[in-house]
């Protein structure tokens, strides 16, 4: 048996009881993807900072080296060597684009738990056509799914910085 599947198995029961909490079908698939776009949020954010935590000191070492280059790149310029201006501000360059990548892929790190779900929505309802509430229209899971994960992305920033104890600074 192929392993996706077998976890996905394992996972349904679980997934799929806030489907299951409203007595009506459609009210419970709407209910059950905010509750499911809420776990993934939640669970990227903590996979997000635990990947932070574990890259926090090289992270800051490539940082240290970007400020170091672009400040001994700037001493060159004012110096009038060329030379040694080149050579510091391609090492500030380079650390720059290990941070700018490394920022990129621990961000991306926050993403699994959505293309988890969105294969356990495929497993579970790919072949259901979800009515639109409001209209005449049906959609599919992913047409759903995604503004829905995205709303809920946006709500969570929203809420962190609004949770956020204000800074003694100001």
């Amino acid at each position: 048996m192929d392993p996706v599947y077998w976890l996905l198995e394992k996972l349904d029961p679980f997934l799929i009881a806030p489907y299951r909490w409203l007595g009506d079908p459609v009210a419970g698939w709407w209910l059950g993807t905010v509750v499911l776009c809420l776990w993934c949020t939640i669970i990227g954010e903590a996979t997000y900072a635990l990947v932070k935590r574990w890259n926090r000191s090289h992270m800051q070492r490539q940082l240290d080296q970007m400020s170091e280059g672009q400040a001994k790149s700037w001493e060159a310029l004012q110096a009038g060597d060329k030379l040694a201006y080149k050579g510091f501000n391609d090492q500030a360059n380079e650390s720059f684009g290990k941070s700018f990548f490394m920022g990129a892929a621990m961000g991306s790190s926050s993403l699994w738990p959505a293309f988890a779900a969105m294969a356990w929505l495929q497993w579970r309802f790919g072949e259901v056509e979800i009515p639109l509430p409001g209209t005449p229209w049906n959609i599919s899971y992913a047409s759903a799914f995604i503004p829905m994960y995205i709303v809920m992305r946006v709500l969570w920033a929203l809420g962190r910085k609004w949770l956020r104890p204000p800074s003694p600074s100001k």
